[in-house]
C-alpha cells in the first residue's frame, strides 16, 4: 500500500493550529510607514480614495437631511440611509457619464437589464443583510470607506454622544456653528449645496429614498443637481470648498500656532504648474522638494522639506523592495519552486552584484570598500530609478544598491536638518531613510561585497520575514514571500517595488474640480488669481 503524500500547506491531525494560508499583503519590509507618516502630515483633510471634493458638500447635506428626516440615533438606519442616497448617485452618475463615482462599475451591470425600475434595497443589502456583491461591500457605504475620517479631520462632521452614557451614538452630523474655531462648518456647506438643487428635484431624491425605488427617467432629472464634478466657481459652495482647503489642518482643534501644510503644498503645486505651462504631473511636487532638498529662495522651506523627505524615503524603500524582488527572483531562476542554501543565495549574490557595481563605478579594486563607491556614483536618483524598472535579477539588484548609496552621496549632508525637521513634528520611525544614512556612515569603510552581503541578509530577507510575523501576529494569514528551514529558502510569491500614493493625486483632482487646474493640470486664471492674492 502505497504511502499516503502530504499535500502543499496540509496537515494531519493531531494538529493544534489552523492551516497557514499566504496572502499578497502590502510594503513586505514595512518601510512606507515613514513616507505615509509623512505626506499625511502634509496634506491632511484628503486620502487618496477621496477623488471628489464636492462628495465633502453631498455627505453634509445628505447628513443634516438624515437628522431632518429620520428620528432614529441607530446607527444601522443610519448606513441603511446614507448607502441608498449612495447608490442613487452611482447609477445617475453611470448613466451621464460621470467619472470617479464610487459604485458605478456595479451600476453599470444594471443597466445592463431592460428594467424602467431599480430596486434600492436589492442594490445595497442581500437578502440576509450582507453587503458582498452589491453596489458597494464596505458596511458604511463609500462614505464611511473613503469620506469619514478625513471629514472629520477638517471638522465639517462629528459623532455626538450619547448625553447618558457619555459614549459615542456610532452616527454622524455635520458640524454647526457651535464651535467657534471652524471657519467653514458642515451645515454652511450642506446649505450651500442646498441652494444648487431644484426644490421638486430635493422632494423627489427624498421620494426616491422612502418608496426604495427610482425609475431611470427620475435619474435623468436628478443628474442636474447630483453631479459631485459640478462645482460653479465663485458660487458659495465653491468660496466655502476653497475656504476649506486653505484653513488650518485641523480647524476644530484650537491651537496657538495653527499648521496649514495642505494650504502650503496647494500653493506650491500651483506655483510648480506656473513653471510647467505644459502640464503638471500629480507627483511634480515631491520631485521638486527633492531636486532643491527643500529649500526655496536659499532658505528651508518647512512645506518643502517635508516632500523632500518624503520623496527621500519613497527612493529608499522602493530599492529595498526592488532587492527583495530581485533576490527572490534569482531563487526562482536558480531552482524554481525548490529550495536553495541561503548562504549560497547571499555569497553567489554578493560576489556578482560587487563585480558589477565595481564595473559600473569603474573601480578596478577588488579590495574597494563601500566609500569608495560612493564617492564614484554617477547619475541621477531618477535615472538609476529607471535602471531599476527595467531590470531584473542580479542586474536590478545592482541598480538597486547604486541608488541606495546614491541616496547618501547626495544627501548625508542634510541629514541633521531632517532629523530636527521630523523630531519636531513627530514624524520619526524607527526604520526610516535616515537610520539607513546613519548605517552607511558607520559602515563607510566596510568592504564592499561583505557590506552587500550583510545588507541582503540583515537588512532584506530577514527584515521581510520580522516584518511578514508581526503582521500575522495570532492569526494565520501570513504575508510572508519565502519560507526559510534549516537556513534553505523556498519562495512562496514576490512583490514589486513601487512608490506609495502621496495624495497629491487626489489634490490634483480636486484643483481641477475647483477651477484652478484645466483638465490636462495646467493652471487656470482662478488658479493665478488665487496666486495674486496678497492676504494669501
Amino acid at each position: 500500500m502505497a504511502d499516503k503524500v502530504i499535500k502543499k500547506n496540509q496537515a494531519l491531525v493531531p494538529f493544534w493550529g489552523d492551516k497557514m494560508s499566504f496572502i499578497k499583503g502590502l510594503d513586505p519590509l514595512g518601510l512606507q510607514n515613514a513616507s505615509e507618516k509623512a505626506y499625511s502630515y502634509l496634506l491632511p483633510g484628503l486620502n487618496n480614495v477621496t477623488g471628489l471634493i464636492r462628495a465633502y458638500s453631498f455627505y453634509c447635506w445628505l447628513l443634516k437631511e438624515y437628522a431632518r428626516q429620520m428620528d432614529s440615533t441607530d446607527p444601522a438606519e443610519q448606513k441603511k440611509f446614507i448607502r441608498k442616497a449612495e447608490y442613487i448617485l452611482a447609477l445617475l452618475s453611470h448613466q451621464h457619464s460621470i467619472p470617479g463615482v464610487s459604485g458605478i462599475d456595479y451600476a453599470a451591470r444594471q443597466f445592463g437589464t431592460d428594467d424602467a425600475v431599480f430596486d434600492l434595497q436589492a442594490g445595497i443589502y442581500k437578502p440576509d443583510g450582507s453587503t458582498e456583491n452589491t453596489y458597494w461591500a464596505y458596511h458604511f457605504g463609500v462614505f464611511g470607506a473613503y469620506y469619514l475620517g478625513s471629514m472629520r479631520q477638517i471638522g465639517i462632521i462629528d459623532e455626538p454622544i450619547d448625553m447618558s452614557s457619555g459614549k459615542p451614538l456610532g452616527i454622524y452630523r455635520a458640524t454647526n456653528e457651535q464651535n467657534p474655531n471652524l471657519n467653514v462648518t458642515g451645515m454652511a456647506l450642506a446649505a450651500a449645496f442646498e441652494t444648487r438643487i431644484q426644490p421638486q428635484n430635493k422632494a423627489l431624491f427624498q421620494h426616491c429614498l422612502e418608496t426604495g425605488v427610482v425609475h431611470r427617467d427620475q435619474l435623468t432629472a436628478l443628474a442636474a443637481d447630483f453631479n459631485l464634478r459640478d462645482i460653479r466657481p465663485r458660487d458659495t459652495e465653491w468660496t466655502l470648498l476653497m475656504r476649506l482647503l486653505l484653513d488650518a489642518d485641523e480647524p476644530g482643534i484650537p491651537k496657538e500656532h495653527p499648521v496649514s501644510m495642505r494650504k502650503a503644498t496647494l500653493l506650491h503645486v500651483l506655483r510648480l504648474a506656473v513653471r510647467h505651462p505644459e502640464g503638471i504631473a500629480p507627483r511634480a511636487l515631491a520631485y521638486y522638494a527633492y531636486d532643491v532638498q527643500g529649500m526655496e529662495d536659499g532658505l528651508p522651506d518647512d512645506c518643502l522639506t517635508g516632500w523632500y523627505y518624503y520623496q527621500l524615503n519613497e527612493y529608499y524603500q522602493y530599492a529595498c523592495t526592488a532587492l527583495l524582488n530581485a533576490a527572490l527572483d534569482i531563487v526562482v531562476k536558480e531552482v524554481g519552486t525548490g529550495w536553495m542554501s541561503v548562504g549560497d543565495l547571499i555569497e553567489e549574490t554578493a560576489t556578482t552584484v560587487s563585480e558589477s557595481i565595481m564595473r559600473a563605478a569603474q573601480k578596478k579594486n577588488h579590495d574597494a570598500t563601500l566609500g569608495d563607491i560612493v564617492e564614484a556614483i554617477s547619475g541621477s536618483e531618477s535615472e538609476l530609478y529607471q535602471q531599476i524598472e527595467k531590470s531584473e535579477t542580479e542586474l536590478r539588484m545592482t541598480s538597486a544598491f547604486l541608488l541606495l548609496w546614491k541616496l547618501y552621496q547626495t544627501n548625508a549632508t542634510q541629514f541633521n536638518r531632517l532629523k530636527a525637521f521630523i523630531s519636531e513634528r513627530g514624524l520619526g520611525v524607527e526604520h526610516d531613510v535616515l537610520a539607513f544614512l546613519e548605517q552607511v556612515t558607520k559602515s563607510y569603510n566596510q568592504p564592499l561585497t561583505p557590506h552587500i552581503a550583510s545588507f541582503l541578509l540583515h537588512h532584506i530577507l530577514y527584515r521581510h520575514r520580522f516584518v511578514a510575523f508581526n503582521k500575522m501576529g495570532n492569526g494565520y494569514k501570513s504575508t510572508e514571500k519565502f519560507v526559510i528551514e534549516d537556513n534553505y529558502i523556498r519562495v512562496i510569491d514576490n512583490f514589486d517595488p513601487g512608490f506609495t500614493g502621496p495624495r497629491l493625486t487626489n489634490l490634483a483632482a480636486f484643483l481641477q474640480d475647483l477651477h484652478l487646474l484645466s483638465s490636462d493640470r495646467k493652471v487656470t486664471e482662478k488658479g493665478l488669481e488665487l496666486l495674486n492674492q496678497r492676504d494669501i
